[in-house]
Parts: structure tokens; sequence; C-alpha cells
């Protein structure tokens, strides 16, 4: 008697191979699978645990299987409430076949194209690779044994890709990397090669951001700065005074209290207020005991200076598809410049050019002409590294940010304030302090808080991305319709892959300009740029790989007139995984 579906060897056949007939695979597998298993009663995580009737098939037999899966209902959703046993059969066959050896014909590759392509997960989800990967695998032997795509499943595989690529923006870096490697290898599997050209014509659309801060004339901004270190001092006041166990005249006595604390044009302490105000008072005594984290007062004053910074910074979204600014670098409609930028957009993952890269692009320079070319260049490469930014230049833009969103805010809330209070910004600054301290519901502007007291740094085990940010609240930003978004200044700053690409290619190309000393700085602005850390975490930094591509080109570039620039960007950039090039040059060359 001939091997039958699941039988490992010769031998008497089974009862079960006797009992269940079936004409195709997958009812031979539900017919072993039920006399195993009560499918009726099968539940959730039973249909995620390996079965006898799979782990018995041999890998020719899964290969029929999993060919013959294709199509079957359940196969993606079989896990749902209600389900048929059927269903649930080959949820579980998909789920479960991939980790167990598995062995194709050719005449297997439809079935196989068909589970590739109507597979949601693998269009979306960066986590659902061994499946990927495993019918790549079969795919490429089912087609060297003779199977063969069609050009119906070469668009189809194409078209997959093109959504992988534009898919879901909200992906860690090495999610998205992931996700891109898994679009070219479907075009290498359907005979697709993306040119420069469509990338282009994807990534031009610019990267604006909507919420970039606006480049106006604050006339009060002066004003609003000293309030508010006015009141951070009041505030400091009122909770080192309330913090022993002696009482100052002032709280216990009404009289006392209002001449300690005057009220100033409409802002009205209250001493029946600060007898109850034992919430908001909390706030500020929550802070005693404690050493660190206060903010200075002289900061706040500083302010209008860091928004300039702030707007420098916000103008494009570098976490975007997008590339920013490209009407800076180039005009679209000549060829000539479209050449160029398609050679910028650099696919090879490596921190250096190769000398045919580096060939290709001065060939595309020629027609436009060096000098032009470097000009431009450089005011791109400006629109991401000027201001140059290290630890304390970031809390500097952030404290920018924060303060311009607050004058906003403050000009909304109490537009007179700034004449009314010109010459009383101090008075005016203790009232508002006592109001806030007293009152958990005062009606002043929520930019005015009992925290300006503290910093607000970023801190994740031990480590700092910034140092001096004060306890201005952070920007909330909407969207047309409305609804917030969790994204941030630090979120748009971040340069996703795509912008990573092109970033890299024109690092490249700005150390093969004529004006040595323009190269060299520009890459060292733009290394100490890239290095920043905006948050904590393993993607916290600006972008690793520009950093890494800036640094390498730089070092690359030889000669004494780098060591000034190597020198300072060994002792900016503190990241140990970036800075051992900078300290193996310097080293040589001691």
């Amino acid at each position: 008697m001939g091997q039958g579906f699941g039988r490992k060897g010769l031998g008497e056949p089974r009862a079960q191979d006797r009992l269940f007939g079936g004409s195709t695979p997958f009812d031979r597998f539900f017919a072993a699978l039920s006399s195993e298993r009560d499918l009726d009663k099968a539940g959730f995580s039973d249909l995620y645990r390996q079965s006898r009737a799979l782990h018995d098939l041999t890998a020719e037999e899964r290969g029929d299987l999993l060919a013959d899966l294709a199509d079957r209902p359940g196969l993606h959703d079989g896990n749902r409430d209600g389900a048929s046993p059927r269903a649930k059969a080959a949820y579980h066959a998909h789920c479960c076949i991939y980790s167990q050896p598995v062995e194709v014909r050719a005449e297997h590759i439809g079935g196989l194209v068909k589970l590739l392509l109507g597979d949601e997960r693998l269009r979306k989800q960066r986590y659902a690779q061994t499946s990927f990967d495993t019918l790549l695998t079969l795919i490429g032997s089912a087609i060297k044994q003779g199977g063969y795509l069609s050009s119906r499943d070469c668009e189809a595989l194409s078209a997959m890709a093109a959504e992988i690529r534009g898919g879901n923006s909200s992906y860690r870096k090495a999610d998205t990397k992931k996700m891109i490697a898994r679009a070219e290898k479907l075009e290498k599997l359907a005979g697709v090669e993306v040119s420069a050209t469509e990338f282009l014509l994807q990534r031009c659309e610019g990267a604006e951001n909507p919420w970039a801060i606006e480049e106006c004339e604050r006339l009060n901004a002066q004003f609003w700065a000293d309030l508010l270190a006015e009141v951070t001092v009041a505030l400091e006041d009122i909770r080192r005074q309330t913090k022993g166990g002696a009482k100052a005249a002032w709280m216990r006595d009404g009289a006392a209290f209002a001449a300690a604390w005057p009220t100033v044009g409409d802002v009205a302490p209250r001493f029946a207020a600060w007898q109850d105000g034992g919430t908001a008072l909390a706030s500020l005594s929550q802070h005693n005991g404690k050493r660190t984290g206060f903010a200075d007062p002289a900061a706040y004053r500083r302010l209008p200076g860091m928004i300039e910074l702030a707007q420098a910074h916000s103008r494009y979204m570098w976490n975007s598809d997008q590339i920013p600014g490209l009407d800076v670098l180039a005009d679209l409609e000549n060829s000539d410049w479209t050449a160029l930028v398609e050679t910028l957009i650099t696919q090879r993952r490596a921190t250096r050019a190769t000398a045919a890269w580096q060939k290709e692009a001065l060939a595309s320079c020629a027609p436009l002409g060096l000098e032009l070319v470097e000009a431009r260049l450089h005011d791109w490469l400006a629109l991401f590294h000027t201001p140059a930014l290290d630890k304390a230049t970031y809390s500097d833009l952030c404290n920018g940010d924060r303060f311009a969103v607050a004058i906003d805010q403050l000009e909304a809330q109490h537009p007179d304030w700034p004449v009314r209070h010109a010459d009383s910004v101090a008075a005016l600054g203790r009232a508002v302090a006592m109001v806030l301290a007293s009152e958990a519901q005062h009606g002043l502007c929520s930019a005015l808080h009992t925290q300006l007291i503290r910093t607000d740094d970023y801190v994740y085990k031990n480590t700092r991305a910034t140092e001096g940010v004060l306890g201005l609240r952070k920007p909330v930003y909407r969207r047309a319709d409305g609804r917030s978004t969790y994204e941030s200044r630090a979120t748009w700053m971040r340069v996703s892959v795509q912008n990573e690409e092109f970033l890299r290619g024109a690092v490249w190309l700005v150390a093969l300009m004529p004006d040595r000393a323009r190269a060299i700085d520009a890459l060292a602005k733009v290394a100490q740029t890239a290095a920043t850390y905006m948050c904590a975490g393993d993607e916290g930094m600006r972008s690793k790989i520009v950093a890494n591509a800036a640094i390498a080109t730089l070092i690359a570039m030889g000669g004494s007139d780098i060591d000034q620039a190597v020198l300072r960007l060994s002792k900016v950039i503190e990241n140990c995984t970036i800075n051992p090039p900078l300290f193996k040059h310097l080293n040589a060359g001691a």
C-alpha cells in the first residue's frame, strides 16, 4: 500500500488514514486534526498550539497542504468567535505550518502567490516576518523547478510592494527599514526595478510643517519673559516660606496678607482662598526636600532670544517621506537638476561613497556648473544644520518652542497686560504667583502654573537629552479636524529613513565641492546636529545614519585642516557608537 497523507516511512496505515478520506490535502488534514482535537470547543490558544496532525506530515505533504490553503475560509480570521471547525483548522494550519519544514513543487506556485498576496499582515505588520520569508523562499523554490509568475502576478506583487513603501509612517526606524527591505524583495521577485526617478516623484511634494513657528515680530516677548521670571521668583518665595514650621504673619492674618500680596489690576489674591487652597499649595510643597531641578528665573528673561532658534528648526518635517526644502536645492523643471537629485537618492547601506558614485555625481554636476551646485547644496544643508545643535542648543530650542506657544496663549487671554502693567511687572508677578498657589480654579492663562519653578528636562535611565528646559507647558498641536496629535517638535526633527538616504547623498557630494574649508565646516555641523539627542532611547538621536556618514566623509577627506573640526566633534558628540572614528583619527595624528 502506498504511503498515505501524513505518513513518515513504511508500515501499516494508521486508523485515522483508513477512517478519514478526502479529496484534497486540506480535507485529509482536517480529518486528522478533528480526530485529535474537538474543534467545536477549541479555544483561542489551541489554534496556536502545534498539532500532531501537522507534525506527522512529511515536508512534501506540508507543501501540498500549504498550496491548498489559499482562499480557504478562515485562513486569516479563523480565530474569531463563532468560526466553523474547518475555518479553525485552516487558521491553525496557516499559523503553525511555517515553523515546520516545507517542500513545494512547481505546480504549487499559484497557491503560494495567493497566500502571499492575500495576507494583510504582510502589508502592515512588521513582525510577520517568518511567514513572509518562508513564502518567498518557497516561491523561489517553485520557480527553480519550472514554475513561473504570470504578468498579473508580477503586477500584483509590485502593487503590494508600493503599498508597503507607502504604509504606516509611525513605525520605528528599525521597523521601517524592515518594511522597505520587504518591499525590495517583492520588487525583485516581480522583476521590477524602482528607479530613482520614481522615488523622486514620490518624495517631491514638500515637507513644510503646518505647525511651524510663525515668523513675526513679537513686540511683547520681553514683557512676558520678565513676567514669567517674576512669577517663578514669587512661587519659590511662597514655597520656601511655607516649608518651615514657623508661619509668616501673612499666613495667619488677612490684613498682613493683603499688604504682602496686594491686588494688581484684575489679579486679586484672596486670603480666604489661601486658607482653603490646600490642593494648589500641594503642587508647590511636593518639591520640598529636592535639591536639584529648580528653574533659574534669569533663564526666563532670556527666552525671547531663543524663539529664532526654534523657528529655524520648525519649518520642515524631517520625519516625513518627503524631501524638505527641495526647491531650495534644485529646479525640478530642469532635467539636469532632476538627474542630480536622483543621484543623491542613495540606497546603498554604507557610510562612504564609492568611487563610481562620486564619478557619477560629479558628471551630473557638470552641466549645471560646480559653483552653482555648491552654493545651492550648502543652502539646502543649512536647512538641516543651521543653527548647529548640541545638548545645550537643543535645550534652548525647546524653551523657544514652548515660549512662542505661551506668548500666543497669554496674548489671547490677557491682551491688555503688557500696556497696563509695563511698569509693575514684579508686582503683577507676585499677585499671579499667589493666585496660582492658592486657587486651583484661578481663571488665569494655562501658561501660568505652579510648575514654572521646576525644570522639565528629558531624563531616562540617568541619561539626559536636555539640560535646562524650563517648566513651560509642552505645546499641544491639533490637526485640521480638531484632533490633537501625539507628535512634537522632537518627532518632526528626527530624520526618516527616506530622508536619511537623501541627506547621506548630499553629505557625500558636498565633500567633492571646490571650497574645501566650507565643506569641512558643513560636514562638522551636519555630524554635530545629526548626533544630537531629541530624547533618550535607541532612536532618540536625530539621525545616527547621517551622523556616521558625515563623520566618515569628513575623515576620508584627509589633511591637517580637518583636525580642528574632528577635535571639536569629539568633545561634543557623546555617543560611544559614533565617536570612535573621531578618536581614532586624533590618536593616529598624535
